[in-house]
This record gives C-alpha cells, structure tokens and sequence, in this order.
C-alpha cells in the first residue's frame, strides 16, 4: 500500500516494476499472447501529508475528507456502470 508521504513518481515506478514482473511472468508460463494488450492503470493517490501538516488542523483535514467523498462517489458511480453493463450483457446472452 502506498504511503501517504510517497510521490506520485514513487508510486508510478513501483506499479512499472509491479507490471513488468508481472510480463515477465506470463511470458515465461506462455499465457501472455502478443495481441494481448495490458491493462493500464491510473494511480492518483490523495496526499494527506505535508511538511507543514498537523494532526490538529482541521482545514486539511476537511479538505482530505472531501476528496475521499468525491472518491467514494465515483467509485460507486463506476461500480453502478459496470453493473449495468454486466446486466446488458447477461440480457443479450440470454436471449441468443
């Protein structure tokens, strides 16, 4: 998991490195296929920590629950379309 302290460089390195063991991996057990593209992952963690942060300021504080809030949001807004999605498809199989 990454720390709140890490940058956004660190956290991207540490995916690559996570990513190409992966490759490397399939490739040596032959279940990677050369049409098969990877899946790219975004990562932007939500910084919580500062030099001039304390545990006692409630401004950043707030401001890190608000983007938590919007986080959660979208997540569920994400996890109701790929129900959606799902749900069409089974409908279409079904119907085949």
């Amino acid at each position: 998991m990454a720390s709140c302290c890490q940058t956004r460089e660190q956290v991207l390195d540490r995916a690559r490195r996570a990513a190409e063991e992966l490759r490397a991996r399939r490739t040596r057990e032959g279940a990677l296929e050369e049409a098969e593209e990877p899946m790219k992952r975004y990562i932007h963690p939500i910084p919580c920590c500062c030099p001039g942060w304390s545990a006692g300021s409630g401004v950043e504080l707030d401001g890190v629950l608000e983007a938590l809030a919007r986080q959660n949001q979208l997540l569920l807004d994400l996890l109701g379309s790929v129900n959606a999605l799902s749900a069409a498809v089974l409908s279409i199989q079904s119907r085949l």
